[in-house]
């Protein structure tokens, strides 16, 4: 079996959280070795190339709060933001009726003061889904379905899989503010921002099967009898993958670890990437939010600044659906767009991101890729259509791009979400150490249960001061 000469630390997971720790601990650590079980380094930040003349971002793509702790990294590598209303508008599905910004509801604002103030409420025992909290509270059948597409779908579930306990934690704990910010490039160039320099010290296509870990350190098995062993390793998987067991631990995790791991949970999520040859929305538009309606939510990505503008558009990249399906919208609108190709006309002007989490992303996840596209179309229609141009998205649409996180190799989901039956402790109870060998962080070790990607870097920071202080102690023990 290949072994190497025993390494300070190594982090499993090259995300955002273990890129983060990996920088964290070069600091305090001369052999520090990061391995990736993909071919790429970033974990859930991935894009897409060929769409649009700029990388389409298939993950996390804003950031929540200016008060958040990425700001000092965005700092670091010179990215600007801009602050964004959200939602600026609303769908109705049942009245078919869109919103726009400034308008009064009183159903929106009375579930807005509610969700505000959830955290003031005690801790429920046993646990309720928020849905039932706020039926209790007397919400409508409306409000409920607009919980269920703004709140639920934006924590990444459904509203009856949504904890209350965990959701008076968020609010409680909630710090980096209430600002929608969108940068003006990829978050790939952070990614390449917190993984220069490493070189020899990163090694990819590297999944890691089991960890044995004690006193002495921690021997973290690979394929085909590979090993690595180390003085303390940091495990930022997936919450996912935990659970799916593809690590195993000797000896096994306390029972505290995995009950929390047996109760939270991370649902699945689709994005569903539409180019069209025109805008076709409100000239203020940024994004709807959708009740009762196929996909909760879409927004428009808009052309970044022209200096990180690092990938061309593809030749002719492929649309979603089959050639051998049935002539209908989609094929119409592509061979519109090769027309416009032959006349000189722009190929492409305007892009909308569908996103749609929980039962909607499960129920997706079975449908094939032309019937979620020709329903995201309908869905357009239905809110931008007009007397004059009744079917706008249709008519305008070139070519689509699904990301449906359940099937991503190495991840298998979106982001843990407030899960129900969720014990309040369970997050700092994921996130413990073991031993003095074996580390945790990952957004969904976040003691304020912030899915966000400041959980991921901070719990990167956390577990590499843990790991520091753990070494240090032994050091001095000696």
């Amino acid at each position: 079996m290949a072994c190497d000469a025993p390494h300070d630390v190594v982090v499993v997971g090259a995300g955002l959280s273990g890129l983060y720790a990996t920088r964290e601990l070069r600091k305090h650590f001369t052999d520090v070795l990061l391995v990736e079980a993909s071919a790429h380094v970033g974990g859930r930040i991935q894009q897409v190339d060929g769409l649009m003349p700029w990388p389409v971002e298939l993950g996390p793509e804003f950031i929540h709060g200016a008060k958040s702790s990425l700001k000092s990294l965005l700092d670091e590598v010179g990215c600007q933001l801009r602050e964004l209303e959200w939602p600026d508008h609303w769908y109705f599905g049942a009245e078919r009726r869109l919103v726009g910004p400034g308008a009064q509801d009183a159903e929106l604002e009375r579930l807005h003061a509610l969700f505000a103030g959830v955290g003031a409420e005690p801790y429920p025992d046993p646990d309720v889904s928020v849905a039932d909290w706020l039926r209790v509270r007397g919400a409508s059948l409306r409000m409920l379905a607009i919980a269920d597409a703004c709140y639920a779908n934006d924590f990444g579930c459904s509203l009856d899989q949504l904890g209350l306990r965990e959701v008076i934690t968020e609010n409680r704990r909630w710090d980096s503010g209430e600002t929608y910010l969108l940068l003006d490039r990829s978050l790939r160039h952070i990614v390449e921002h917190l993984a220069r320099g490493l070189d020899h010290r990163l090694r990819l296509n590297w999944p890691v099967r089991r960890i044995e870990h004690g006193a002495g350190g921690a021997l973290l098995h690979g394929r085909a009898g590979q090993q690595l062993r180390c003085r303390a390793a940091v495990v930022t998987v997936p919450l996912a993958q935990l659970q799916a067991g593809t690590i195993a631990f000797a000896p096994a995790l306390p029972a505290a670890k995995a009950g929390a791991l047996a109760r939270l949970n991370m649902s699945n999520a689709v994005k569903v990437v539409l180019v069209f040859s025109r805008a076709f929305w409100p000239a203020d538009f940024f994004d709807v939010v959708c009740t009762d309606s196929f996909i909760p939510e879409f927004w428009t990505t808009t052309y970044p600044s022209a200096p990180h503008r690092s990938e061309p558009a593809a030749s002719d990249p492929a649309p979603v659906w089959h050639p051998s399906q049935p002539e209908h919208a989609c094929r119409a609108a592509e061979s519109s767009r090769r027309q416009g190709e032959s006349s000189g006309e722009p190929r492409v002007a305007a892009c909308l991101v569908g996103f749609a989490a929980g039962r909607r992303a499960e129920a997706m996840s079975g449908m094939s890729e032309s019937s979620i596209v020709l329903r995201a179309l309908d869905q357009l229609d239905s809110i931008f259509g007009t007397a004059q141009a009744r079917r706008p998205a249709t008519a305008a649409f070139l070519r689509a791009h699904l990301a449906d996180w359940s099937r991503v190799p190495h991840i298998g989901g979106a982001y843990s979400y407030p899960s129900l039956h969720a014990r309040v402790g369970d997050r700092e109870a994921l996130a413990a150490p073991v031993g003095g060998a074996l580390f945790f962080a990952g957004e969904a070790t976040h003691a304020a249960v912030n899915p966000c990607l400041q959980a991921a870097l901070e719990t990167g920071a956390r577990a590499a001061a843990q790991v520091a202080a753990a070494l240090q102690r032994t050091l001095s023990s000696l």
